[in-house]
């Protein structure tokens, strides 16, 4: 009698209490992290990700491609003073270059001085004589002045190349004319596309500007006109602000920041491409050029901005309201939340309000998601309740 009678008890706190498991045909609805969604959408709230303080101002070196460099005297990296020797030419090639151009000028001189003579000398025997000679004087004076005026014409080009010369042997070492850091020593003349490129690059001092990286998963995630917090990475109280200007898509490049700020060359096929990103100061006191700095999206008062999650998520009432199913103390909720800007490139809405990183949050599945359902961080879990129930 008393077995029956627990039985009984036992058979109505079942059917009173669904949730509790016992029968119950609720099954735990997976949960993810926001703070993960917003990072698979591109920045993470509250990530930083690494810049570096460049200047606006680029200045390129070229060097004469017939000459010869003798010593190459600086390297990437390298801070350099205005005035600063950055390499010389091989000046035993120069002065042997020099040294022939000036024989040919005189030559040149030589044969100008002789044409006059010949044009002196025919022009007075053309007086003496008539007829058929007379004519033949005049023809050969006429020659003769025609080779006079080319050989004029060619001392005009080699006074330049003598001119041009003796200004390479008298500055054969190149200086440089801005105070900044060497950027990149190009050697070879060519890009990895064949395209020419200077023989050293200096990035001036002066007008500081932040680049930083977008990878492909943050593609999207900041468009020009976006707000930024810059913080020293020795100093998290040293802060500055500034505007993203450009984000430049069309020249991804492969390998990190460092890399390519230091012309270090990196393997294509195993490096995913970076897109650069450039940022305007609002201030640049207390930056130095290679300066590497943090870099944080911020709102309009200057505090992080909110969390990004994918437009799949959202749920709408029919006054246009929006909700998400979060979870509250281990079971589903109904939660409320504002929205703000919409990216279209990575299709993720800013939430404003309703949402933190710290939240979980739960694909709106119309026959899973319910108010009081319980819920797990085991994707895995979850789905063998799903086979469970199929069997």
């Amino acid at each position: 009698m008393r077995m029956k009678k627990w039985l009984a008890i036992s058979l109505a706190l079942c059917l009173a209490l669904p949730l509790a498991g016992c029968g119950s045909k609720d099954t735990a609805v997976y949960v993810q992290s926001v703070e993960r969604l917003a990072s698979l959408g591109g920045i993470a709230p509250g990530d930083r990700f690494l810049g570096i303080v460049v200047s606006e101002n680029v200045t390129e070196i070229k060097k004469d491609s017939d000459k010869t460099v003798e010593e190459l005297l600086v390297k990437a990296g390298d801070d350099v003073e205005e005035g600063q020797a950055l390499f010389s030419y091989d000046t035993e090639e120069l002065q042997l270059s020099l040294d022939k151009q000036k024989l040919e000028q005189q030559q040149l001189e030589m044969s100008i001085e002789n044409f006059k003579s010949q044009i002196e000398t025919l022009q007075k025997s053309l007086n003496t004589v008539g007829g058929t000679t007379k004519l033949q004087y005049t023809i050969e004076i006429q020659s003769t002045q025609v080779d006079l005026k080319e050989a004029e014409i060619k001392l005009k080009t080699k006074e330049a190349e003598v001119k041009k010369s003796e200004e390479l042997l008298a500055n054969a070492t190149v200086v440089s004319p801005v105070k900044g850091r060497v950027q990149a020593v190009n050697e070879n003349g060519t890009d990895n596309n064949g395209n020419p490129v200077a023989y050293i690059t200096i990035q001036q001092v002066g007008s500081y500007r932040i680049k930083g990286t977008l990878n492909e998963l943050q593609r999207g995630s900041l468009m020009e006109g976006s707000r930024l917090t810059i913080s020293s990475r020795t100093n998290s109280e040293e802060t500055w602000g500034g505007t993203v200007t450009l984000v430049d898509y069309e020249n991804p490049y492969q390998g990190s920041d460092t890399d390519q700020y230091y012309g270090i060359s990196s393997d294509e096929m195993t490096s995913s491409s970076k897109y650069p990103f450039y940022v305007e100061l609002d201030s640049t006191d207390g930056l130095i050029l290679g300066q590497h700095v943090y870099l944080a999206l911020e709102t309009e008062e200057g505090e992080p901005s909110g969390v990004s999650v994918g437009g799949a998520f959202f749920c709408y009432e029919e006054d246009g309201s929006v909700y998400v199913w979060a979870e509250k103390r281990g079971k589903l909720e109904k939660r409320s939340v504002t929205l703000g800007e919409y990216n279209m490139m990575t299709d993720t809405y800013e939430v404003l309000d309703g949402l933190t990183a710290e939240d979980y949050i739960a694909f709106p599945d119309a026959e899973l998601c319910r108010e009081g359902v319980p819920t797990t961080h085991d994707q895995v879990s979850e789905a063998n309740a799903a086979e469970g129930e199929v069997a």
